[in-house]
């Protein structure tokens, strides 16, 4: 009898339970680095997912509930961020927005999966993600493809010698993409002439540059965040003023002009997103953007936006029945701030690609 209470109890809390979650809030974790060197790409993230859930909001929601953003800072930390996934999961969000980094996002895949947890990232890139069926949606064209880009314009630019520098804290991400670039560049008779790790050993920046430019280069590349992209530009240009650098992508935020100065004058890197666009839907996201938050948005939160496009529209449109990483695969193409946004089987997405310049201070797109 005692048992047959115990169990009635239960059925009744589990009722209750799934009825306050279908009337409360849509609750959506975040997680991305948000204190410390580069994390101004995590808070222009959180700051366009909060854009998107507040104009969803102010439509009456979805299916009349409000969305409702968790942020959790993952210190650039796996086990950080392990543990948010954890508590994501015990104050039952419906989804995660994140991480932003492909390290992080290494970490917390196992855990994500095991715990069931949708979690679609606007940014995460490292091939190693890609080609699986797992509960990692991701936004972002892989290493593969950018790393083989830049290796492509390297040589197109008559730049066959080149020394690389990698970012150690995010290995995942920098692993990758090195590989993919050696990949690419030998094929096309390029040599790699120098690699430097930083954020290691306690070699710093200037020691980096030092190993970068001893063996004359014809370009260097960094593959790091902005903050280290910016530093190192800086102690290579007081030894070389006039080496061509590009860095990867994930240097890509306003804040490698701001901290670098006259010394990323002329730095190339790629973009996934095309900032001079005229079209209307982006240029609204531009203007809301910046009267909501006072600055401009750059790439990671342009990805986050639509991140939360394809993820808010799978949650209009699922069926009770479906669950929401099969209404994700199975969504038809939404129109996103640049182009259509979908993800294939594995869950993984597609983006153009556009080279830019840095040219008194700004981003300029090159051919």
């Amino acid at each position: 009898m005692r048992s047959i209470r115990i169990l009635s109890s239960f059925v009744i809390g589990c009722f209750l339970l799934v009825a306050c979650d279908q009337s409360g809030p849509i609750r959506i974790g975040f997680i991305a680095g948000l204190s410390g060197p580069g994390s101004e790409t995590g808070t222009a993230s959180l700051n366009a997912l909060r854009l998107a859930a507040q104009q969803i909001n102010n439509d009456g929601g979805i299916d009349g509930r409000m969305i409702e953003i968790i942020p959790r800072d993952d210190e650039k930390t796996p086990d950080i961020a392990q543990d948010h996934v954890r508590e994501f999961k015990e104050i039952g969000v419906d989804a995660i927005v994140g991480p932003i980094i492909s390290s992080i996002g290494m970490a917390m895949l196992p855990v994500i999966n095991e715990l069931g947890i949708v979690t679609v990232s606007p940014t995460v890139s490292a091939a190693d993600f890609a080609g699986f069926r797992d509960y990692l949606f991701r936004m972002n064209t892989t290493t593969r493809e950018n790393a083989r880009a830049y290796a492509r314009r390297s040589i197109d630019l008559g730049h066959s010698r080149v020394s690389v520098a990698l970012d150690g804290q995010n290995e995942a991400f920098t692993g990758s993409w090195n590989r993919e670039f050696l990949l690419e560049f030998d094929e096309l008779d390029g040599r790699v002439i120098s690699q430097v790790w930083v954020n290691v050993d306690g070699i710093t920046h200037a020691d980096a540059a030092a190993q970068l430019v001893k063996d004359g280069p014809e370009g260097i590349v960094l593959i790091a965040n902005s903050a280290d992209s910016a530093s190192l530009a800086q102690e290579i240009r007081k030894l070389d003023p006039d080496v061509p650098l590009s860095a990867a992508e994930w240097a890509g935020s306003e804040s490698l002009i701001e901290m670098g100065g006259e010394a990323v004058e002329g730095m190339e890197l790629v973009q996934a997103y095309d900032r001079y666009d005229t079209n209307p839907r982006f240029q609204n996201f531009i203007t809301d953007y910046t009267a909501m938050f006072d600055q401009h948005p750059g790439y990671s939160a342009v990805l986050t936006y639509d991140a939360a496009t394809v993820l808010f529209a799978a949650m209009k449109t699922k069926h009770p029945d479906q669950t929401l990483a099969d209404a994700l695969t199975n969504l038809p193409p939404q129109m996103g701030l640049h182009q259509e946004l979908m993800f294939d089987q594995f869950g993984d997405g597609n983006r153009a690609i556009y080279f830019v310049a840095i040219q008194d201070g700004k981003f300029i797109r090159v051919q």
